[in-house]
């Protein structure tokens, strides 16, 4: 479920025009973000001056952090969150059948969420590993494809006729062309462990009573810097 509300956040916030439906670039990502955040700068000056001077008053890159706006926001009281919320142009009220009672936590969750910095898809691209590690390997993702039976939805990206721009199609074949390179460096580990038939010796060292051309012994471990 995690997984698939990670998901769901990196297509919500796509850097995308939702008019035009053109990409933007970082550039034009951030310009959008700071308009928000001058956006959100205004109002507080304007109508919570007292308590809001110094969110007013700070940089960019103190409101846009999590733990920073949300001691910026301590001073208001309940019925000011969701004052503020409502300025914003978020959703202040639901309908009672949607049983939902938005309490501070929810609109300062919703203020956060709305406000916070968020890496564009092309920087947390650039961010991902392309090697494998002890990590990556055995994300759980990657190991619960071994039983899926259909009956849910995996958090992976899908291949198929209708994608937001190019960029989101070049995004979606690297993670999949990633997850399937490192299912498959998985699995032939595994095959050679199995050919190994490792044992455990009274002395605390691992013994192999069998054999892979796969499998090389090395004199000392290697180190990446």
């Amino acid at each position: 479920m995690r997984a698939l509300t990670a998901v769901l956040s990196h297509y919500t916030h796509f850097t995308i025009d939702d008019h035009t439906g053109i990409q933007q670039s970082r550039t034009e990502a951030y310009d959008r973000h700071c308009l928000k955040l001058a956006k959100l700068q205004r109002i507080s000056l304007k109508h919570f001056k007292e308590k809001l001077t110094v969110l007013a008053l700070s940089n960019y890159a103190s409101i846009d952090n999590r733990s920073e706006l949300e001691s910026l926001l301590e001073p208001l009281t309940d019925d000011e969150i969701k004052q503020l919320a409502g300025l914003l142009d978020l959703r202040t009220t639901y309908p009672d059948s949607v049983k939902l009672s938005p309490d501070r936590k929810f609109f300062t969750e919703a203020l956060l969420s709305t406000f916070e910095k968020r890496k564009t898809f092309q920087e947390t691209a650039r961010d991902l590993s392309i090697l494998p590690d002890e990590a990556t390997l055995f994300e759980h993702d990657l190991i619960r494809t071994d039983y899926y039976d259909g009956s849910h939805p995996l958090a992976l990206p899908k291949l198929n006729l209708q994608y937001l721009s190019v960029g989101d199609f070049l995004w979606r074949s690297l993670v999949l062309y990633r997850c399937e390179s490192f299912y498959g460096i998985r699995r032939d580990i595994e095959d050679v462990i199995k050919r190994l038939q490792p044992d455990a010796r009274r002395s605390g060292e691992t013994g192999f009573k069998g054999f892979s051309k796969m499998a090389l012994p090395i004199n000392k471990p290697t180190y990446a810097f």
